[in-house]
Formats: C-alpha cells, sequence, structure tokens
C-alpha cells in the first residue's frame, strides 16, 4: 500500500532595500548566506516563518546595515549589523541571528502546538527544503518590523481572544464582574495598539508570545479597577451570573471553558475514514466520565483567587512553562513554581475527592 509523502514546501522571505540596488549577484548571496538558518526551521508548519531582510547602504559613507527579521510561531528575532561592506554586515547579521535560534530551540520544542501528539506526527510529513530561491516580488510580504508584528498578531489573535474571554468568564461566575462589563474584542485590540506602538518597550529574555499575554493580563487588571472606581455596587457572590451572548460567541462554549475550541468555517465532509470506528477515539462513557470530571474542575477553579485562576489558565490551558507564568503573572520564578505545584495539588486532591464519591 503506498504511502502520501507531501512535497516539502520552501520559507518564504523578501528584500527592502535603501540607497543601493538588490542585484542579481547581490541576491545569490544573500540566499547562500540565510540558507544556513534553514536547519532550524524545517519542522515549523507552513505560513507560520517569514525571514525579512533590509539592506541600506549609508549615503553619506562607505558604510552599509543588514537587519534580519524572523518570525517563528511564537516570537520575533531581529538581527542588524554594521560593516562597510553589504556582504559582511549580512553575514554577521546571520551569525547573529544563529545564536539567537539556538539559544530558542529548547523552548520553542515546550510550544503547545508541537505538545499535541497528532500534530507532531503530522509535522513529520511536512518539511521544509529551504528558503524560496527568489525573494518575494517587490511591495509583497512584510516591509517594516511593525508588518511582521502585525503578522504575529494575527496568527495568535484567536488565541489571545479566547484567553481573555476565559478570565473574563472565570470573573463573571466568581462574581468578580457584572457580565458584559468588559468587551473581550476591545481587551485584544488594545494589546495590538500596544504592541504596534511601542515594540521597544517587550522586556528582553521573553518572546513576543509570551509578552502579548503579559499586555492582555495588564490591561484586563487596567479595566477591572476602572470598574471597581466607577461603581460602587458588586455582584453579590451568591448570585448565579448569566454568561453574555458575547462570550458565547465563536466556539466559546461554557460547558468546557477550559478547552480551546475551533471553528470550522466549512461544513465538514465524510469521508469513507469517517465511516470505520477510530481505535484512538475516547468511547461514549469514557467521554460522559472526562464531561463530567471537567464540569467539576471548571467549577473548582471558579472557587480560586484570581491569580490562581490566572496561573491555571497559563500554564495547563495555554501551555506556558512554569517560569513564563511567573513573568506574566509579576512573580520571581521560584514563585511561579510554587504556585503551579500549589495548584497541582489542589488538583490532585479534588480528584481524589472525586474519586471516593
Amino acid at each position: 500500500m503506498k504511502t502520501e509523502t507531501k512535497q516539502p514546501f520552501t520559507i518564504p522571505w523578501n528584500l527592502v532595500t535603501k540607497n543601493l540596488h538588490g542585484h542579481e549577484l547581490l541576491r545569490k548571496k544573500l540566499l547562500q548566506k540565510i540558507q544556513k538558518l534553514s536547519r532550524h526551521l524545517r519542522r515549523f508548519p507552513p505560513g507560520t516563518v517569514h525571514l525579512l531582510v533590509a539592506l541600506e547602504k549609508n549615503p553619506k559613507k562607505e558604510e552599509y546595515t543588514a537587519g534580519l527579521t524572523l518570525r517563528v510561531p511564537s516570537n520575533i528575532l531581529r538581527a542588524e549589523k554594521t560593516c562597510r561592506d553589504v556582504i559582511q554586515a549580512l553575514d554577521a547579521a546571520v551569525k547573529t541571528l544563529l545564536r539567537e535560534l539556538e539559544s530558542l530551540k529548547a523552548e520553542l520544542r515546550r510550544e503547545t502546538f508541537y505538545r499535541r501528539k497528532a500534530r507532531r506526527a503530522a509535522l513529520h510529513q511536512m518539511k521544509a527544503s529551504g528558503f524560496a530561491a527568489e525573494p518575494q516580488p517587490e511591495g509583497e510580504g512584510p516591509q517594516n518590523l511593525g508588518d511582521v508584528i502585525r503578522a504575529l498578531l494575527a496568527e495568535h489573535h484567536d488565541r489571545l481572544l479566547r484567553f481573555v474571554r476565559r478570565q473574563l468568564w472565570h470573573d463573571i461566575r466568581a462574581g468578580d464582574l457584572p457580565a458584559g462589563a468588559i468587551d473581550p474584542r476591545a481587551v485584544v485590540d488594545e494589546v495590538a495598539r500596544r504592541a504596534l506602538r511601542q515594540p521597544g518597550r517587550k522586556p528582553a529574555g521573553i518572546s513576543w508570545v509570551l509578552w502579548l499575554f503579559l499586555l492582555a493580563r495588564q490591561e484586563l487588571n487596567r479595566r477591572r479597577k476602572e470598574i471597581q472606581k466607577r461603581q460602587k455596587e458588586t455582584v453579590p457572590l451568591e448570585v448565579e451570573t448569566e454568561v453574555p451572548e458575547q462570550l458565547l460567541a465563536e466556539g466559546y462554549d461554557p460547558d468546557q471553558p477550559l478547552d480551546l475550541i475551533e471553528r470550522e468555517i466549512e461544513p465538514p465532509v465524510a469521508t469513507t475514514a469517517d465511516l470505520v470506528p477510530d481505535p484512538s477515539a475516547v468511547p461514549p462513557d469514557q467521554w460522559v466520565v472526562r464531561r463530567e470530571l471537567l464540569g467539576e474542575l471548571r467549577r473548582l477553579v471558579n472557587r480560586w483567587p484570581r491569580l490562581e485562576r490566572e496561573a491555571f489558565e497559563l500554564h495547563f490551558v495555554e501551555g506556558f512553562e512554569p517560569d513564563e507564568v511567573a513573568m506574566i503573572l509579576g512573580l520571581t520564578a521560584p514563585q511561579g513554581r510554587a504556585l503551579i505545584q500549589q495548584i497541582q495539588d489542589k488538583i490532585r486532591d479534588a480528584l481524589l475527592e472525586l474519586a471516593a464519591l
């Protein structure tokens, strides 16, 4: 039986020049230099990696600057070097970017996308052959850092929106916020504005996606304080608060607040494989048990302090490591690890209680 092998894809890149012409010989040299980066990028899915090469000649003296901006699924890496020769400047920038990629390798392996077994298996069938032989046509692709940030924001917009909605859902159910008090889309829009307006404010040592979640948490806290300042009354904790319709939109299921639910634009098409029992599928009785456990876990999390709820979402749902959770929550690394351990203990105790019933 023949197995279908997918054709390798190429990584797109584009070239933006200022005060010099990107002639054919220069583009060939460029491709030779940037191909050194490709061995670190071959397991990323199509559409999640792009390289912007910016070359500029100083108009007043014989000096060239090469800037490389690389977008990967969770980060934006940059390297910029200035030399008296354009190829030397490019070579120095590539070496700097290579060092950043090497140090990022272990972190990238922990990304939520790659921790899912089914997607890891699919990625083994998708392998980039390297950078495309030619840059994108002039004017296509990102032209500056702002364009690269917009592409990263577009890639992670739904994930950020779901995170904000889950935080608001917990706040409403816990009685900390009235329903509809905060618009989750407005929170994410403000995150995008801040990232685009002040990219230099991103702290060193954290990824761009980590920073976006940090900005989302800061914006939620800012809006919560505004509401507390405006309103003297609070929602009683005993009152069961209705979850507003806008929080249920776009695949957000209140019965599964801890799941990331993907909305399918097109209706599913039945195939022969769909009619054959899937041995890996969860049996209906087990599915019911899991759903009941999920419901109990959801009710448990709603009773926790906000800091624990946020840490739970960031670690167990979004897949951030304890040290990364600490960064977002403004804790030290030991405090972050202790908090995650505390949550794990709470979950274990709750599950043991359920099992004893």
